[in-house]
């Protein structure tokens, strides 16, 4: 029985490790948190259930179940909440910083807070567009390839891939369509900040 639980747990250890191994990469994002059920996998090896401590290295996706949430703390600096029915990718680290992150917010909704002094950023990309930022507080949701955009603080620069961008300032919100297309800039009223609010729980 000794002999059988040790198997056990090496078997769980190299599973947890071939996550992390399948680049030659340290993990970018750690699992702070976890509410409900959600699964971890690098393309090429088994998924793994989140749990806290799990590394993420570059190419990890995470995606959560029905009334899930998942928190990530990536290189020390950004905060993420991952809601439920939500799918991210750890994209890769830019050139040109000293350690920014690019994330794929393939479908659902991610709450971020984002506090740097380094001259370093933050890229999120969806399917329709592309958030650049540095040292701010936002979120964004991805419904059928649409993308929505909200400043809670600091700004936000966005690109949609039909080519338009606009810079959000708190309280701003931005909707872009799935083939590409920016809507007009306005302040979120308090009912859809709410309703982002209670998707991503209080931990955004």
């Amino acid at each position: 029985m000794f002999r059988m639980y040790l198997l056990v747990v090496a078997l769980y250890v190299v599973q947890i490790s071939s996550v992390s191994a399948q680049t030659n990469n340290a993990d970018v994002c750690v699992v702070e948190s976890v509410e409900g059920r959600a699964m971890v996998w690098v393309p090429g090896t088994r998924q793994l259930v989140a749990e806290i401590g799990l590394g993420l290295p570059l190419e990890a996706n995470l995606k959560t179940d029905d009334n899930a949430r998942v928190s990530l703390l990536c290189r020390n600096t950004l905060n993420v909440v991952v809601g439920a029915s939500t799918e991210i990718r750890v994209y890769k680290l830019v050139p040109g910083g000293r350690q920014p992150i690019a994330l794929r917010l393939l479908k659902g909704i991610a709450g971020f807070i984002f506090e740097s002094d380094e001259d370093d950023g933050v890229q999120v990309r969806t399917p329709s567009a592309v958030a650049a930022i540095r040292s701010t507080e936002w979120a964004m949701r991805v419904q059928n390839d649409s993308t929505a955009v909200f400043a809670r603080d600091g700004s936000v620069y966005v690109l949609a891939t039909g080519g338009d961008s606009v810079s959000l300032g708190p309280g701003d919100g931005i909707d872009i369509t799935a083939s590409g297309d920016m809507a007009t800039v306005v302040q979120w009223g308090q009912s859809r900040i709410d309703l982002f609010s209670e998707l991503l729980g209080p931990e955004w």
